[in-house]
């Protein structure tokens, strides 16, 4: 057997170590340069396969991203699967928030990901925003139960957290902001702080809105009438 020929034979992998090494040789350039500046020549070469090979395989980019982007975990349904038991409401949004900074401050596929929705409205990108979506929507239903009756639109809310902390990270790099410097640890944490302080004053709307109908209770119970009722709640 020639050199040429055993060489060969030792590269010769299956369709699974095919796959593998191209998602790493794709995620691997996603994070250096984007999803915009990624082509099947470079991906190709990068995983060390025969043009003929690859591209039998895969067609076109967006074949190649769509398998990419399906291996995602979206971050709800990662963070919620090592969320510790015995969390009430309030601890359990401020633990999935903490986890999404954390998780989305480490994960430059992700980043890149969320720039490429930004800046690309295609096939994939359209698929992978619902996708993520979807995986929220758990967490939203039981935030519009929880705030269903306090006049407070969480699901805007909610938006502008999470939209935030997106923003934040992947702009982390570029600049400060509002003077913070969240390249930083010391940044990050004062940012899962404030994020923890606001999910605190919001579910304090709950406790106080509870409160207030036990009050009206006993009040009613002692025969007051509702006029009174209303004159007191509103002014508390």
């Amino acid at each position: 057997m020639s050199e040429v020929e055993k060489k060969e034979r030792r590269k010769r992998r299956t369709k699974l170590a095919i796959e593998k090494d191209v998602l790493a040789a794709v995620s691997s350039m996603i994070e250096e340069v984007g999803f915009k500046n990624v082509t099947l020549t470079g991906v190709a070469q990068r995983a060390q396969i025969e043009p003929i090979v690859f591209y039998r395989r895969y067609t076109n980019l967006e074949n190649l991203f769509d398998l990419y982007t399906s291996k995602f975990d979206y971050w709800l349904s990662n963070i919620t699967d090592t969320m510790p038991s015995g969390l009430n409401d309030e601890e359990t949004f401020q633990w999935i928030m903490r986890n999404l900074i954390f998780a989305l401050n480490k994960n430059k596929g992700m980043q890149q990901l969320l720039i490429w929705e930004l800046s690309d409205n295609n096939s994939v990108t359209q698929k992978t925003a619902m996708n993520r979506e979807i995986s929220n929507q758990m967490l939203i239903k039981v935030l519009e139960e929880k705030f269903k009756y306090t006049g407070i639109d969480i699901n805007v809310i909610a938006s502008l957290v999470i939209s935030g902390i997106y923003y934040l990270i992947l702009h982390k790099d570029i600049s400060t902001f509002c003077n913070v410097d969240f390249s930083k640890k010391n940044g990050m944490e004062r940012l899962e702080n404030a994020v923890d302080s606001l999910v605190s004053f919001l579910f304090s709307i709950i406790k106080l809105q509870n409160e207030n109908l036990q009050i009206a209770e006993r009040l009613r119970a002692e025969g007051v009438s509702e006029s009174v009722i209303a004159k007191c709640i509103g002014n508390m």
